[in-house]
């Protein structure tokens, strides 16, 4: 017999009806793998013995193995290379910032579809769509190894390998996981989506999530450039995307994080700062200006990274219309975590 994820709330309760277990027994259950930690059926102490025999038997707990684990050299990065039953690689990154604050970067898709030319994921392809236990089980992860440092996993981030939004009921499904008292108890705020601009599914995220955080990978303000590096915008321009995103801060009154990779000479001429400016000016935006790591591609991509003083200056500009912005820091140098490297550092080292 098939044995199911524990993570699956509504095969778990229909097992316990069908073996006429009562249903206080399920809290009992969510409140140990949740909030305990417990990674063993038989360790659950407040369930009977039969009923522990019963989860052994019909449910697992953890599907993905971990293939590597590297933490940066100033100890605020981990990054986790999981391998799934069918033998593909995702990664997640765990960043501790100095503030306090934990957050886990997860993926959603082994691969990507989406062909950005500045990511290496897409290379992959698409390979699947994740289901809802191997989201889960990045999380639950991150969070156990957090536990044991006697802190708590309080940011989920979507921007890992693949499009949130082409996955979107499974997305949807780990949300409720992630916000849910009982389980991760994570406020909808401290959820964020990253999508490259999938127009129809932001409409839709926006009635279904009004509360969960979006952001947006734009990477150019205009559509000649867009459409260079990111095929996405031949179907949903930026005049329809940014229709969308007002609907989006129109409902919730949220401001929207704009994702702005920084690659010398394709998308840094200082006359994009202004008009980057002209568009995001009187929106509720934040941008964070991200500086191209030239190892997430390949040599044949000819990128290299904006000049700081470059960046510098983009901030400067935005400022005049003012646009908030950061520049984000890189935590990770020393341990490939840009997405899909630790996936193709193995790859290159089986050859």
């Amino acid at each position: 017999m098939e044995r199911f994820s524990i993570h699956n709330e509504i095969e778990l309760k229909e097992l316990l009806a069908e073996n006429k277990i009562p249903a206080f027994r399920y809290g009992q259950i969510e409140n140990a793998i949740y909030k305990n930690f417990v990674t063993k059926f038989q360790d659950i102490q407040t369930i009977p013995k039969d009923l522990r025999d019963l989860l052994d038997e019909r449910c697992f707990y953890q599907s993905l193995s971990i293939d590597h684990e590297a933490t940066s050299s100033n100890g605020q990065t981990t990054k986790f290379l999981f391998e799934t039953q069918d033998k593909l690689l995702i990664e997640a990154v765990l960043m501790r910032h100095l503030s306090g604050r934990n957050t886990l970067c997860i993926s959603c898709q082994a691969g990507c579809p989406m062909a950005c030319t500045f990511c290496a994921t897409w290379k992959l392809g698409l390979q699947k769509n994740l289901p809802l236990y191997e989201i889960v089980e990045q999380v639950m992860y991150a969070a156990k190894m957090l536990n044991w440092e006697w802190e708590r996993l309080r940011n989920i981030v979507f921007m890992g390998m693949g499009e949130p939004m082409l996955n979107y009921d499974v997305m949807k499904e780990a949300i409720h996981v992630f916000t849910a008292q009982k389980k991760f108890d994570l406020s909808n705020r401290r959820v964020t989506v990253s999508t490259c601009g999938i127009v129809p599914w932001i409409e839709k995220f926006t009635d279904d999530f009004p509360q969960t955080s979006l952001a947006i990978s734009l990477h150019a303000p205009n559509d000649d450039i867009r459409r260079e590096i990111m095929p996405v915008d031949h179907t949903y321009d930026i005049n329809r995307l940014m229709t969308s995103l007002d609907r989006y801060t129109d409902k919730t009154n949220k401001k929207i994080f704009y994702e702005y990779i920084m690659i010398n000479w394709v998308n840094d001429h200082l006359k994009l700062a202004d008009e980057l400016g002209k568009l995001l000016q009187g929106r509720l935006a934040h941008v964070n200006f991200i500086p191209y790591n030239p190892w997430e591609g390949t040599s044949s991509d000819g990128y290299s990274t904006t000049p700081r003083f470059i960046i510098e200056k983009f901030q400067r500009t935005l400022e005049k219309y003012g646009v908030v912005s950061t520049i984000r820091a890189t935590m990770w140098d020393d341990i490939d975590a840009a997405c899909w490297q630790l996936a193709r550092k193995k790859k290159e080292e089986e050859k």
